[in-house]
Order: C-alpha cells, then sequence, then structure tokens
C-alpha cells in the first residue's frame, strides 16, 4: 500500500470528524464490525439511546425520609419528589424574642430532573401567615422562618454537578410573600435527584414577644421552575 495515500486518508477522515453534521453523524451504522488488514485487530461498536422520561414516570422515591415524612407522589420529568413538615414542638410564652429549632427528623427538600436536556431548574418557597387552628383571625405576629444552607445529596455515581444552595428567611406577616429562590442549577447541573439537606438545629423559627397563645399553622408553597434563575 502508497504510504502517502494512508496519510492523506487518514487527515481526510480526521476533518470529517471536525465538521462533522448531526446528520453524517447518525449514518454510523452501530452493528458494523470491521477487521484489519493483518488479522489482528479489529473495532465494533457500543450502542444505547438515552430517551427523556415522559410525564408518567415517578414518583421517585426520596434518598433521605425525614420524620414526618414529605413525599409528594409527583410524578414527570421534572418533580418535586420531596418536602419535610416542618415542626417546631410546643414552647411557652416568653418575656423576649424566642428562637426554636425544628423537632423534624432528617428535613430536607428532594428535586429530581430526568429530562435529559440540561436546561437547568430553580426552586422558590413561600409562606403564609402562621394562623390559629380554630381561630384564624388570630396571626403569630411578625415571625420568621430560616431555612439553612443545607448538604448537597445525590444518588451514588452522579456524574452531574450539584446545584446552588441558598439560606432563605421567610416573613411570615403577609398573606402574599414574594418567593425566594432555595435551590438553582445552571445549565447542564442538577441532573438527575438532588437533596437539600438541612441541619435541624440550624431550621428555625423565631417569635417575637407580644403574641397569644395558639396552635398556628403556616402554609410553604413550594414552586418547580423549568430553568435557572
Amino acid at each position: 500500500m502508497n504510504v502517502k495515500k494512508v496519510l492523506f486518508k487518514g487527515l481526510a477522515a480526521t476533518a470529517l470528524l471536525v465538521f462533522v453534521t448531526p446528520a453524517f453523524a447518525s449514518a454510523v451504522d452501530p452493528t458494523e464490525v470491521l477487521g484489519s488488514e493483518n488479522g489482528k485487530g479489529a473495532t465494533s461498536h457500543g450502542h444505547i439511546t438515552i430517551m427523556p422520561a415522559d410525564e408518567t414516570t415517578g414518583p421517585t422515591d426520596p434518598i433521605v425520609p425525614s420524620e414526618p415524612d414529605g413525599e409528594t407522589g409527583n410524578t414527570g420529568a421534572l418533580t418535586i419528589d420531596n418536602v419535610s413538615p416542618l415542626e417546631f414542638n410546643t414552647h411557652q410564652l416568653s418575656g423576649g424574642a424566642v428562637e426554636y429549632s425544628t423537632t423534624t427528623k432528617k428535613p430536607n427538600v428532594q428535586i429530581t430532573d430526568i429530562r435529559g436536556t440540561g436546561a437547568g431548574w430553580t426552586l422558590q418557597v413561600s409562606t403564609s401567615p402562621f394562623k390559629d387552628l380554630t381561630d384564624e383571625t388570630m396571626i403569630l405576629k411578625g415571625a420568621t422562618v430560616t431555612l439553612p444552607i443545607g448538604t448537597a445529596v445525590t444518588t451514588p455515581g452522579n456524574v452531574s454537578p450539584a446545584p446552588e444552595l441558598r439560606e432563605v428567611q421567610l416573613g411570615t406577616d403577609s398573606e402574599v410573600t414574594a418567593p425566594q429562590i432555595l435551590m438553582s442549577a445552571q445549565d447542564s447541573k442538577g441532573m438527575g435527584t438532588w437533596v437539600d439537606q438541612f441541619d435541624p438545629s440550624n431550621l428555625k423559627i423565631n417569635v417575637p414577644a407580644g403574641n397569644l397563645a395558639g396552635e398556628y399553622v403556616s402554609t410553604l408553597t413550594w414552586s418547580l421552575l423549568d430553568a435557572p434563575q
């Protein structure tokens, strides 16, 4: 075989790989097997097709089950899988402002992104006022809930970079509070299943002095956007 001819073919093939179009790349026959001129070599292909999940996929089980549990049962390719209820136990009134840590065990929020696009996502959270269970006109005035920067937890072997985790302080005086960003996955990050696991000692409620005795409940609203912010 002419040596110059072989070198030319090799360079031409390299150029094609650099400037190849998707249509040309897909023309590879994954079942093709080629031998070598000397009989001591061969080439073959590995072949797999990755499809995005659909709206019937799931629900995804929590990686870190909390107590009480917060499984949402959501299905789809981009989902909120778990949001732990936040329990702060029972306390006596005090003459000054007091701060209490949650008694929820392993509090966390879990997101799954199996769209396969790397488009990123954003998790936001907002709260309603703490209202008494028997008299909704009674409000826990001035209370704030702090969700600290947590620890990113994922499934073993996940090759995707982690999303960004943030601390948020949620005021509860207003009927409509602005959503705050708790987790943000930029392009090609946060794919697979990710948990924002909070240290329960740092997940706190602050209650000012001067409030009435009662059993109060607030609603946290979690919103998952299909793009980073």
